[in-house]
């Protein structure tokens, strides 16, 4: 994609490498400034810059007890690089810049979700005779591995309301999360009473977790005003079995395959007050009573291709499909 303006004196258009916008952290971005002058113009100085928006929702209390949510915004210049100025440009006559800007691996990629946001960007400033200073900004998209979450796929499962159903994952294609592949298993259900359902679903679930607003010290055990907020969307799911009653004593293993979303919202990630898991989780819908329900953390990568040898690699290795162990 090219953004095309146009000023007074000078057409400035931006392009990016690669043209998408979509660079994985740790790579490079290539950034070329096409200026065609409509009238003679000189641009004495050229910069770009690499910006990163992050936006959370965190609680707050006030002196009623009451809690409500608020927001924090806050932008960061990440990195600037200057390249050579063209200086005088006849009239009708263009001049190609070009620049290349780092991704770091050391903060939150792009998020996109109910309480965390984050956004970046690429911003062009070029600085004519005169004192006039033309912008340009262009939308980028930072994918992720996820190895500030590397260490959610050594997390057990864990159970809730457990007394009627046992509930185990016995199966598992990967406990790594990709764009576009889907999740495959078997669910292993085993009941202790007599119980009528209205069926048993599959899903993969988002999870985000903030532990305190801006100032304040992360604290997953805070109160929500003291700062903490949650959120959680089902981002797909798949029915294993119809409503029926369960009888004591009877195992039944259920195989599911869930749809996992071609473009992730966001990756694992585990940044100082921002947290995002992602998890699959069994539930067994039960009438007027507490779904019995076993959750079981993912990694999820937003990146699209691994490159061989990355230590990132070996921080998620794959488990062999059908060799999950939930003991």
């Amino acid at each position: 994609m090219v953004v095309t303006t146009t000023d007074t004196a000078v057409q400035v258009s931006v392009e990016l490498t690669p043209a998408d916008g979509v660079v994985i952290e740790g790579n490079s971005l290539g950034v070329t400034i096409r200026i065609r002058a409509l009238r003679p113009a000189s641009i004495e100085n050229a910069e770009l810059t690499l910006i990163r928006k992050v936006n959370y929702t965190y609680g707050r209390g006030n002196i009623y007890g009451g809690v409500f949510p608020a927001r924090d915004r806050s932008t960061e210049l990440i990195a600037s690089v200057t390249v050579p100025a063209p200086g005088a440009i006849p009239a009708g006559q263009t001049r190609v810049l070009s620049g290349t800007l780092t991704i770091p691996t050391d903060g939150p990629a792009s998020v996109r979700g109910d309480l965390i946001d984050v956004g970046w960007s690429v911003r062009c400033v070029l600085r004519a005779a005169g004192g006039q200073i033309i912008k340009r900004e262009r939308l980028i998209d930072v994918q992720s591995w996820g190895q500030t979450s590397a260490t959610d796929i050594g997390h057990p499962p864990v159970g809730e309301h457990l007394g009627q159903v046992a509930l185990e994952f016995i199966a598992l294609s990967s406990r790594v999360l990709e764009p576009g592949t889907p999740l495959t298993g078997v669910l292993r259900m085993r009941a202790h009473d007599t119980a009528a359902t209205r069926g048993v679903r599959v899903q993969l679930v988002r999870c985000e977790e903030v532990w305190g607003g801006p100032g304040q010290v992360a604290d997953p055990d805070a109160s929500e005003s003291e700062g903490y907020r949650h959120s959680e969307a089902v981002m797909a799911a798949v029915t294993v079995a119809p409503a029926g009653t369960l009888t004591p004593g009877t195992v039944v293993d259920l195989p599911f395959a869930v749809e996992t979303p071609a473009g992730l919202p966001a990756p694992s990630l585990s940044i100082g007050n921002l947290h995002v898991r992602w998890e699959v989780r069994a539930v067994v819908d039960l009438p007027l009573r507490l779904d019995p329900r076993l959750s079981l953390d993912l990694l999820a990568v937003t990146a699209t291709h691994q490159p061989s040898g990355r230590p990132a690699e070996r921080a998620a290795e794959r488990p062999v499909p059908g060799s999950l162990d939930t003991d």
